[in-house]
């Protein structure tokens, strides 16, 4: 008897003191997961204060690339020189006659005669024209002396030319050597007009028309 109460007290006291260190880890200390997770979540949180303590590492912006797009090339027109026109004096171009008369004598036995070839040219170039005569003469020394002293006039007549009346129809009268001057006239009003300026004698200067059809009528016109 008193050896199952002396095991029951000890059970007891055994369960007493179970329950005694059950009661102080309840109150006093937590457990250990408690403890543990306490810890995890003391260095969660100060490895979170150390990371928002540290700066973040500076952000390298990309590089740019920049093209540079050329200049459209310059056009550059250049200005013509301007042309210059310099006028050109007029030519005037004399055209001999397409039919040349030539005196019915072909071999001048005279120096009259000679003359009148010689002056073929000028006197052909004049037809139809109004012009003045200045003389005329049946010898051939007669002829060449006034034909001589017109040349050495003081009006300088050195143009004169000398035909024979036995070449042009114009003529009333054939064998006669009949110096004229080359100023042309459309009237034979013209022609006299020249005459008078000139300072001639009626008698020695007035207008004259050669031609190789038509008669002497209306090709004559002496000064009044």
């Amino acid at each position: 008897m008193k050896a199952r109460s002396a095991v029951a007290i000890s059970a007891g006291a055994i369960a007493i003191a179970v329950l005694a260190g059950c009661g102080n880890l309840t109150a006093g200390s937590a457990s250990p997961e408690t403890t543990a997770t306490t810890t995890t979540t003391s260095s969660s949180s100060s490895s979170s204060s150390s990371s928002s303590s540290i700066a973040p590492p500076p952000t390298t912006a990309p590089p740019v690339t920049i093209t540079a797009t050329p200049a459209p090339p310059a056009t550059v027109t250049a200005t013509p020189p301007p042309v210059v026109i310099v006028p050109q004096a007029p030519v005037t171009v004399t055209q001999a006659p397409s039919t040349v008369y030539y005196p019915n004598d072909p071999a001048p036995t005279s120096t009259a005669d000679q003359q009148v070839a010689s002056d073929t040219y000028t006197a052909e170039s004049v037809v139809g024209w109004w012009i003045p005569q200045l003389s005329s003469n049946t010898d051939s020394a007669s002829a060449m002396a006034k034909f001589w002293s017109l040349q050495g006039m003081a009006g300088h007549y050195t143009d004169v030319f000398m035909v024979s009346s036995n070449d042009y129809t114009s003529f009333r009268y054939s064998g006669y050597y009949v110096t004229l001057i080359p100023r042309t006239f459309s009237t034979a009003a013209g022609a006299n007009a020249w005459c008078n300026s000139e300072g001639f004698a009626i008698g020695n200067c007035f207008a004259k028309r050669l031609s190789h059809t038509d008669g002497p009528d209306g090709n004559t016109v002496e000064r009044g």
